[in-house]
């Protein structure tokens, strides 16, 4: 925070921190000088901190492509093995593939993923939307379907996707929270 904003927040106005605060995540992330390093402002030089992590690219805060290919093969792996199951496969095995790799991904990543995670389970629910009408009887009759009422489909099995991958990221996060904490006695 800047010295004149430091004067300014010490009234108590809210409005004033705030804006602080923005200056500062505005400005990179980078720290105050202080009089210990001589008035130099210093930065992390570690490439993974999340000082220097930006909100958007391969470690970003907001979105991340490592964790993104990590939920997507991860999901993938979970719609395909889902389906797999003998009774139940086809769409119930491939939606409870997708709640399960989902949770399994939030117990395990330490991190908030929901964008990446919702992502690669609306992708895993409009693919999954697209192969179930073409697996059924002859192709050209799951094309003429397909060009009638493709795009809803898509929608529908992609917004079934992201509520189920949303949904088990959470209890997956929600478990991780409880796991971890202390226990009071």
């Amino acid at each position: 925070m800047q010295p004149s904003k430091e004067r300014e927040a010490s009234d108590g106005d809210p409005m004033d921190d705030l804006d602080g605060l923005l200056d500062d995540d505005l400005a990179g992330g980078e720290e105050e000088p202080d009089a210990e390093t001589g008035g130099a402002a210093t930065v992390e030089s570690s490439a993974g901190s999340a000082g220097n992590a930006g909100r958007i690219g391969v470690s970003g805060r907001w979105f991340s492509a490592k964790a993104f290919a990590l939920a997507l093969v991860t999901v993938g792996v979970g719609m395909f093995v889902g389906g797999l199951i003998p009774l139940i496969g086809g769409t119930i095995g491939t939606a409870g593939g997708v709640f399960l790799a989902a949770f399994l991904l939030g117990l395990v990543v330490s991190t908030r993923r929901y964008v990446e995670t919702g992502i690669a389970g609306a992708a895993a629910g409009a693919t999954s939307a697209v192969t179930s009408v073409l697996g059924v009887g002859f192709l050209p009759i799951g094309i003429d379907y397909l060009s009638q009422w493709g795009l809803p489909l898509v929608a529908v099995g992609g917004g079934v996707g992201l509520v189920l991958a949303l949904l088990g990221h959470y209890f997956g996060r929600d478990l991780r929270a409880g796991l971890t904490e202390d226990i009071d006695g």
